[in-house]
């Protein structure tokens, strides 16, 4: 392929199909893979998120299981998932240890912007990092930082500066997509952090997804070629717009896989302890505590919930992959009805992540207080998360499409206003 032809246009060359998908058989070998990471991640995910370090050893695990490369093409050397494998993968990690659920899903959704963003030679070049090398992509994207400059100086250098937040992985990562704002426009990088000027404060210490090295990264003149900024979408031949918000779409799909497998192990580990531990109540009359018809109602709107939730997330990353796959073809109408889907996923998903965390001790008793259980990891993470962008605004597109026939649109963020100087100093 040519490099004037290297932007996405839907009309990938026949030898390489992104996102090709698996056999029932392939990828059932690949979920038993992920199973037996979850359970190593399960262990030893209350002592590891007490400790609070940037999970290298974690993201060793994911590499050596082979799944970084899950959704790279085999033809590039990966295993080819299509993506909603990928985010089943995702779901099954997260529901072991939402923080490693979350940097596998962010990985994963990282390598489909490298694919939307780039030329064909860019997201290859990173795909056969990924599936040889076992890169892990991070990302610096919050688009509401209040701080950052593209300088274009006179030598023909380009230079970054700034203080960016919620940076995660990119204290792990071998390569990580940048996003910064110059002169009004975003542009994207794709570069490696050890890059000189570029630092990574390990400043994360939340509440929740204590382990996803979600820390803030500072820029100081951190120098940029051009052929690291990925310029697919300028030589697309459809609605860029339209193409550029697939990627704000997969960003909600891997939201939603990451509520939905915190909430299932929340789930599953409920369920074990009150077989195993908890003890009826004595107005009960009964001598299990799994008899009790409480526990039974409870336990089956949360299981309901959450099934619900996986069936309409799958339903939606199929959707997605086949509005990526339209290319060009990609209409107003398709991405609209496709975000309303999307949006219902994240309602259900948000709700039933929250209500199973916070009211699983309904069921398991006092006991499960017990800080040595650590079961409040579930709804730390959940709480933690579902707060990145407020729920309401999704559920606000839906309604419009409802009563209005109104159709969301790819959402547009203006450039935030620069903060004075004394206050980027401060940071």
């Amino acid at each position: 392929m040519t490099d004037s032809a290297a932007a996405h246009s839907g009309a990938e060359s026949p030898a390489v199909v992104p996102y090709a998908g698996l056999s029932p058989t392939e990828f059932a070998r690949w979920e038993a893979t992920a199973r037996a990471v979850a359970a190593d991640l399960a262990a030893t995910a209350v002592a590891r998120d007490r400790a609070n370090k940037d999970p290298h050893e974690e993201i060793g695990l994911l590499r050596r299981a082979g799944l970084l490369g899950l959704a790279v093409p085999r033809a590039f050397g990966g295993q080819g998932a299509n993506l909603t494998q990928a985010l089943q993968v995702a779901r099954i990690i997260s529901a072991a240890d939402g923080s490693i659920g979350q940097l596998i899903a962010y990985h994963y959704s990282n390598g489909v912007w490298t694919y939307i963003l780039g030329t064909r030679a860019q997201w290859e070049e990173t795909a056969r990092g990924v599936a040889a090398k076992g890169w892990f992509q991070g990302g610096v994207s919050n688009p509401r930082d209040q701080w950052s400059e593209v300088l274009h100086a006179e030598d023909g250098r380009t230079y970054l500066n700034g203080t960016r937040t919620f940076a995660t992985g990119t204290a792990v990562a071998q390569v990580i997509t940048a996003t910064f704002w110059d002169n009004g426009r975003r542009v994207h990088y794709q570069l490696p952090p050890d890059r000189a000027g570029l630092t990574a404060a390990s400043d994360w210490d939340n509440l929740g997804q204590r382990l996803t090295a979600s820390g803030s990264v500072r820029f100081d003149n951190v120098v940029v070629g051009e052929h690291e900024r990925l310029s697919g979408l300028e030589r697309f031949g459809g609605d860029a717009d339209l193409r550029d918000g697939l990627r704000t779409l997969f960003s909600q799909l891997i939201f939603i896989n990451l509520y939905l497998g915190i909430a299932e192990g929340a789930l599953h580990a409920a369920a074990d302890y009150v077989r195993n531990n908890s003890r009826a109540w004595p107005e009960s009359g009964l001598e299990r505590a799994v008899d009790d018809p409480y526990h039974l109602v409870q336990f089956g709107r949360w299981s309901a919930g959450i099934s619900a939730g996986v069936a309409l997330a799958d339903k939606a990353a199929g959707l997605y992959q086949q509005a990526l796959e339209a290319g060009e073809a990609l209409d107003a109408g398709t991405w609209g009805r496709l975000a309303v889907i999307i949006d219902e996923a994240k309602v259900i998903a948000t709700d039933v992540s929250l209500a199973v965390t916070a009211n699983i001790y309904e069921a398991m008793g006092a006991r499960a207080t017990a800080n040595r259980y650590g079961f409040d990891l579930y709804w730390r993470n959940a709480r933690t998360h579902t707060v990145h962008d407020p729920v309401s605004y999704r559920a606000r597109e839906i309604g419009s499409a409802v009563l209005t026939g109104e159709l969301p649109r790819p959402r547009v963020i203006a450039e935030p206003p620069r903060q004075p100087a004394a206050a980027v100093a401060a940071e």
